[in-house]
């Protein structure tokens, strides 16, 4: 060998090895997107109750867990109701499991600042290093579940009114909300479930002023007259009084899902 120069066999042996670990990494890519893939179908058939993890985030390790698990059975039964009326008697929707309290006082990252790629791809990036901080400091107690919703228990100064407010991805694996833990949890819970939905494919259903849109955002589109309506679409989330006007549900019995959801995530064939 003269001045450095790579021999031709050894040239040889590391493009071997460079290609081989491509093929590796595409090998693993693909296996992980089929296996994503595969979750997602099986979950849209409904063949079995999705399993989700509703994972309470408080910075006082302090959320009161026997309400919440009230709040999730009620909110479970009503879920399963709505299924039971586009699909008959059957199994429950989803069976959701309330994890910790887990001691956290952290940002969550809800949405990407833009819809640029580069912006999106660091969100995405964030909620995995979100997902992990998380998990280590729940002592790894977080995972295992279809679906993960996040939760992270927080007030309103000054407000003695509850509120919430939420970001999942449609056909996604986690969900972030953030509200209200104390008191009242109705409008916690119809935040939990409507980003829970969007997680099994559906996509909102109100205009930019955040009102019902008509028909496909009202739960009862058929109703004469049609205005006021009695119940609000869940990925709505108003008791639409007028068009362009409406009211916050007052509880869990006040929502459905209407027509155009339930064929989104797969209740109607």
């Amino acid at each position: 060998m003269k001045g450095g120069a790579v021999q031709p066999g050894r040239g040889r042996t590391f493009r071997r090895i460079r290609i081989g670990l491509l093929l590796a990494a595409l090998a693993f890519t693909a296996a992980w997107g089929a296996r994503l893939s595969w979750r997602r179908w099986a979950r849209g058939n409904w063949e079995r109750p999705v399993e989700v993890g509703l994972v309470l985030l408080s910075p006082g390790g302090d959320a009161e867990v026997s309400r919440w698990r009230a709040g999730i059975g009620a909110l479970s039964s009503r879920l399963d109701g709505e299924m039971a009326r586009y699909r008959g008697p059957g199994g429950p929707a989803f069976q959701i499991a309330v994890v910790g309290p887990v001691r956290w006082s952290g940002a969550l990252p809800f949405t990407p600042p833009t819809d640029d790629p580069l912006d999106r791809a660091w969100h995405a990036l964030d909620v995995w290093r979100t997902e992990r901080e998380i998990d280590r400091a729940g002592g790894g107690a977080v995972g295992g579940f279809d679906i993960r919703v996040f939760f992270l228990c927080d007030s309103l100064p000054g407000s003695a009114l509850g509120f919430a407010e939420g970001s999942g991805a449609v056909d996604g694996e986690v969900a972030f909300v953030r509200g209200s833990c104390d008191g009242d949890l109705s409008l916690s819970l119809q935040a939990v479930g409507h980003e829970l939905l969007h997680t099994v494919g559906a996509t909102d259903r109100y205009d930019a002023g955040g009102h019902a849109l008509a028909p496909e955002g009202l739960a009862d589109p058929g109703r004469v007259p049609l205005y006021p309506q009695i119940h609000a679409e869940w990925m709505a989330g108003e008791v639409a009084l007028a068009p362009g006007s409406g009211r916050l549900p007052e509880s869990l019995a006040e929502l459905r899902v209407g027509e155009a959801t339930a064929r989104e995530i797969g209740w109607i064939r």
